[in-house]
């Protein structure tokens, strides 16, 4: 894609459109689609402050369109109940953040957990990664933005639309022989026994990603790891969540907490959305190393 233009403040139109839509005024979602097709919000990411000294660029171009407001409430209860898991410990705190889009969640953790010490973002997309870079940029700590797919081979991968849902969240690594961006694995990082926060949004190669991780799960002092229970992305690859979660749970003993209803009591033999009341749901799982390997 072209350029990208960082801006430091919101165009005026955007603006005004994004607060008319979000309250329901006639007429703003159609003169924001009819803005979009001349291109007015084409190339450009604004600069949206989270709170004094952490800031990200956005995306205007995106469908989504956040705003401030729009990251702050941005999955609350997955974040909350992972800050809470995080705060448990004064020791620094290195995040890797496998999918990381533009940085989003590296960027919120960082603003809210204040030992985080280290950012490893891994993102393959030639969209998305600019941003990232960029973002990971202005936060005063160690960071390393990587063009590059993470599951549990080492070679090279494209990205694929599944049938279901055309937009760039959606989509997922496949091998390919034939070119595209390199694919790696969290223990080629060999990183040293640490506190760790492993972030997972790969849609649906998150147990390529854990069996690629095996040693650094092993070894860390501690372990927090997230996956998504996405039941479109179950379907299409016949992985359970609760079976990504077993093979996590043979490497070290972990406790499990979906975010969307704290008090559920995954049982890792039964299939994961057998247990939850909304079958439709996308659920965010949280494992928390609850023992020494």
């Amino acid at each position: 894609m072209a350029d990208l233009a960082y801006l430091d403040k919101s165009p005026l139109l955007f603006t005004v459109l994004k607060n008319l839509s979000r309250n329901r005024v006639r007429g703003a979602y159609r003169t924001t689609r009819l803005l979009d097709r001349f291109g007015y919000f084409a190339n450009k990411a604004v600069r949206v402050e989270i709170e004094p000294g952490f800031s990200l660029y956005v995306p205007i171009y995106r469908p989504e369109r956040w705003d401030r407001r729009d990251l702050l409430d941005y999955e609350h209860d997955f974040m909350d109940t992972l800050v809470q898991a995080a705060s448990a410990s004064d020791a620094p705190l290195t995040i890797i953040d496998c999918g990381a889009d533009i940085g989003l969640t590296s960027v919120m953790l960082a603003a809210r957990i204040r030992r985080v010490a280290e950012v490893v973002a891994f993102e393959p997309s030639d969209e998305a990664f600019p941003i990232l870079q960029r973002n990971l940029s202005g936060l005063a700590l160690r960071c390393e933005a990587l063009q590059t797919a993470v599951s549990d081979f080492t070679g090279k991968g494209k990205l694929m639309h599944p049938a279901y849902d055309a937009s760039h969240h959606a989509r997922y690594l496949a091998p390919s022989s034939s070119g595209g961006f390199p694919v790696t694995t969290i223990d080629s990082l060999a990183l040293s026994p640490r506190d760790l926060l492993i972030k997972i949004d790969v849609e649906g190669g998150e147990i390529g990603v854990v069996r690629g991780a095996a040693q650094t799960i092993r070894s860390a002092n501690s372990v927090i790891l997230t996956i998504e229970a996405h039941p479109q992305v179950f379907a299409r690859t016949g992985i359970d969540p609760t079976r990504v979660l077993g093979e996590l749970a043979a490497m070290r003993p972990f406790a499990f907490t979906v975010a969307e209803d704290r008090r559920l009591t995954l049982d890792l033999t039964r299939p994961f959305f057998e247990q939850v009341e909304d079958k439709k749901k996308i659920y965010n799982v949280i494992a928390t190393s609850a023992g020494p390997c």
